[in-house]
This record gives structure tokens, C-alpha cells and sequence, in this order.
């Protein structure tokens, strides 16, 4: 029975040996296996990771026993940080609106008129802000050049003012130079029309188109000015553009150009006008705008009374505070929402 015992162990002898050195063998094969590589790996990320985290630690705990006072400066950096985010916060929102806006006026620009193939060329580039006009006059004369303009410039230039000039295509025939005058002299010049013959410009859209073209094109072959502002004859509610006069407008912006009509009427055209009555019609008026728009006339035949009131209007609204300057697209338009208005 023994014998028989101890022959069964002995007989695994061998096998249980095999497999402790199987086993030590599979120990020492570890170090050079993937496994093992694997591992090395996990290891060096991780010791990479925890690495900076030290190193701040130890540059915040010598910081602080350096200076004492750190826990309160990194507070209020952090206080500071947070405002500025919320400054970033408030400067997305308002940009959102801007660029809202910019959209509306893109569309605007790009808006795809039947008359779009009319006369391409009267495209021009829209303001990107309006300007703070308070408390100033822009004083603008319409229907010139005329016999009138150069003593205008006159007495502009005595005061050292610079106004706007709404100039009629017709008129400009024989007075070239004079136009010349008003650019080189620091003015601004405008579209009034060519014919100012209320009847044709405003039968239709082509029409007016027309008319347009004509004196946009006498001003910049005399001047080498593109105008981008023009007035409206008659303004922009009148009896005559009743049908086409919304159409006209909307044309006219999606084109980039920026129409003005006035505030202030110094009624110069009235048959029985004087120096006194447009002194106190443009003085009253004035008074009650934050800025003024004024509507006067160097054109259209003799306007010797407005010569005569320029320098007396001037000189007052000088003494109470106004200035003066000459209108460009980026003065926020002043157009008539009612037919209440002085026919220009």
C-alpha cells in the first residue's frame, strides 16, 4: 500500500516541477512583454498628470509663506476675472445686436429690386453710424447754383461755416465753376434733380431713375464728387409722388443713398418774404430741435432777402450756443412722417 503511494507521487514529481518553472519562467518573460510595456506606459501618464499639480501646490505653498497676504491677492484676482467674464458676457449680448442690425442692413443693401438693372451705377456706400448732431444747424440751400451762391459762399467763408448744397442738374449749365467753387471751398454737395419738374420725376420710377442719373452724372463729370445724399424736390411727401413716392424711397436706400428732408422752413420762396420774416422763422424753429436741418434757397431766381438774413441768423444762433457744419450720410436722416411741411 505505501509502495504504491509513495510510486503515485513520485510519478508527479516531475509534472509539479514542470510547473513551477513554467511559472518562473513566465515571471522572468513579464519584463519584456506588452503587458509590461503597457503598464510603464499608464505609469508615465498618470506621474505626468499628477506632476503639474505638485508643482503648483509647491509654487502656491511658497508664495504664501513668502507673502502672507496671497490668499487675499488671489481672491481678487479671482473677483477681478469674474468680471471680466461677465464684461465678455454683456459684450456678446450687444454684439448680437449689431451684428443683428448689420444683417437688416445687408439685406437692405442686397435687396433685389425690379429696378436693379436700371442704371447700376447709382449704388453708393451706406453710412455705418449716424453721428451726434446735437445742438448743431446744417444750413442747405436748394435749387442752385445760382445768382445767388457766390455771395452765399461769402459770407459762409467770413464765418468760417460750411453748409450743404442741393444742386439742380439744369442749373449747373454755365455755372461749372462755381459748383467747383463749393467742393474746393469744404461744402457738400447733393442731388436735387436735374429738371425739378415735379410732374415728369415723379410719374414712375423709371423716370425718376432718369433724372437722377442725369444730374448725378453732371456732378461728378464737373466736380469728380459722387454724390450720396440728395434731397427730394418738393420733399418726400408732396401731392405729386403720392403713387411711386414709397417705391422711389425704397429703391433709393437699397442703392446706399440717404435722402433729407428739413426742420426748419425759413419760407424765402414766399412772395412777400423778408429778411425779418426768415430771420424769425429759421431763429424759432431752430429752438425747438436738438439739431436743425434749415431749408434755404440760392437757385430758383433771385434771393436777395435770404442774402440779406444769412448773417443775422448766423451770428444769433452763434451767440446762443449752436454750431454749424455741413450734412454727410452719417447725420441721422430728417424726413417727414406727415404732409405737414414747407414745399421746397
Amino acid at each position: 500500500m505505501i509502495d504504491h503511494v509513495n510510486t503515485g507521487l513520485h510519478r508527479q514529481v516531475p509534472q509539479v516541477k514542470g510547473q513551477i518553472k513554467l511559472r518562473r519562467s513566465s515571471q522572468i518573460s513579464y519584463l519584456g512583454s506588452v503587458r509590461f510595456f503597457k503598464h510603464l506606459i499608464v505609469g508615465v501618464i498618470l506621474v505626468m498628470l499628477v506632476l503639474p499639480w505638485m508643482a503648483m501646490a509647491g509654487v502656491y505653498s511658497r508664495a504664501k509663506s513668502a507673502d502672507p497676504d496671497i490668499t487675499g491677492q488671489l481672491g481678487e484676482l479671482a473677483r477681478q476675472q469674474e468680471a471680466l467674464l461677465q464684461e465678455l458676457e454683456d459684450y456678446k449680448s450687444e454684439n448680437r445686436l449689431l451684428l443683428q442690425e448689420l444683417d437688416k442692413a445687408r439685406a437692405l443693401y442686397d435687396f433685389d429690386s425690379p429696378y436693379s438693372q436700371l442704371y447700376p451705377e447709382l449704388r453708393v456706400s451706406g453710412p455705418q453710424e449716424y453721428i451726434d448732431s446735437k445742438k448743431v444747424i446744417y444750413l442747405t440751400f436748394d435749387d442752385g447754383p445760382g445768382v445767388n451762391t457766390r455771395a452765399v459762399l461769402k459770407i459762409l467763408d467770413k464765418y468760417n461755416i460750411k453748409a450743404t448744397f442741393f444742386v439742380v442738374g439744369y442749373a449747373i449749365e454755365g455755372r461749372e465753376e462755381l459748383l467747383r467753387q463749393i467742393v474746393e471751398e469744404g461744402h457738400t454737395i447733393g442731388i436735387h434733380s436735374y429738371s425739378h419738374v415735379y410732374k415728369e420725376i415723379y410719374s414712375s420710377v423709371e423716370e425718376f431713375l432718369d433724372d437722377f442719373a442725369k444730374v448725378s452724372n453732371k456732378i461728378e463729370e464737373v466736380t469728380g464728387i459722387k454724390a450720396d445724399i440728395f434731397r427730394f424736390p418738393g420733399g418726400s411727401v408732396n401731392s405729386f409722388n403720392e403713387g411711386w413716392g414709397n417705391t422711389i424711397i425704397s429703391e433709393m436706400l437699397s442703392r446706399g443713398y440717404r435722402y433729407y428732408d428739413w426742420n426748419v422752413g425759413s419760407s424765402d420762396v414766399a412772395a412777400d418774404a423778408t429778411a425779418g420774416s426768415i430771420y424769425n422763422a429759421v431763429i424759432n424753429q431752430a429752438r425747438s430741435h436738438s439739431y436743425s436741418v434749415v431749408l434755404l434757397h440760392d437757385g430758383g431766381g433771385s434771393k436777395a432777402r435770404t442774402v440779406e438774413a444769412l448773417p443775422l441768423i448766423i451770428e444769433k444762433l452763434l451767440s446762443e450756443g449752436y454750431s454749424f457744419d455741413k450734412m454727410t450720410n452719417q447725420v441721422k436722416p430728417t424726413v417727414f412722417a406727415t404732409g405737414g411741411y414747407s414745399r421746397g
